[in-house]
Order: C-alpha cells, then structure tokens, then sequence
C-alpha cells in the first residue's frame, strides 16, 4: 500500500471562491483503502464517499466516488494524488470544478 499516512496541501478555486487547506488521511483497512478528505472551511459540510479506490503505479492513487452536498444534492466526482517520498499533489474533478491541490506533503 502507499501514500499511508496524513497529507497537507492547498487548493485555491476562482470559480467556487474558496481557498485553503486541504488534509487527506490514507490508512490501511484489512487490506483496502480508506481515505478520509478534509476540504478547506468554506466546503466542511461537504461530504466525500468513495466506491472505488486504485493504485495507478507505483507512486498513485485514483478514487471514484459521490460527493454529498449539505443541500443533499449527489454529484459524481474523480480523485487522484501522486506521491514522491514526503510530497504529494493531487486533484478533484466534479461536474463544476477541476480543483488541484499542490505544495502537498506528510504531516503524520
């Protein structure tokens, strides 16, 4: 498995006007992926559920999943990250949005 542990990095979308942090949490779940991400403050009540989750070499991973709005509205979306040692980029891309996060690194 790669990409275990806590992650950091920042993500600055005009279109939807926010900015700020981004954490993902990578752990081992009997030999399954489970990842947690947490957006920047103005999207908290956004939800991110998973369906699938891959490794696409030997330094990535590609998810699949629907994101959860407060309003209950289910939008399919696609994430990714790429690891190199204690760095990490990534991105999400929903119907709306391509949101890239970047300056990526271990935090845990």
């Amino acid at each position: 498995m790669i990409g275990l542990g806590k992650w950091q990095g920042s993500a600055n979308v005009q279109i939807l006007k926010f900015s700020g942090d981004v954490f993902i949490t990578i752990a081992d779940n009997d030999g399954a992926y489970a990842v947690d991400i947490q957006l920047p403050e103005q999207l908290q009540k956004v939800k991110l559920c998973f369906d699938t989750i891959e490794e696409t070499d030997d330094n990535g991973l590609k998810g699949k999943g629907k994101l959860l709005t407060p309003a209950g509205r289910e939008l399919g979306f696609e994430a990714g990250v790429t690891f190199d040692g204690d760095e990490m980029s990534g991105y999400l891309k929903i119907a709306i949005a391509n949101i890239k996060i970047k300056n990526g690194h271990r935090i845990g």
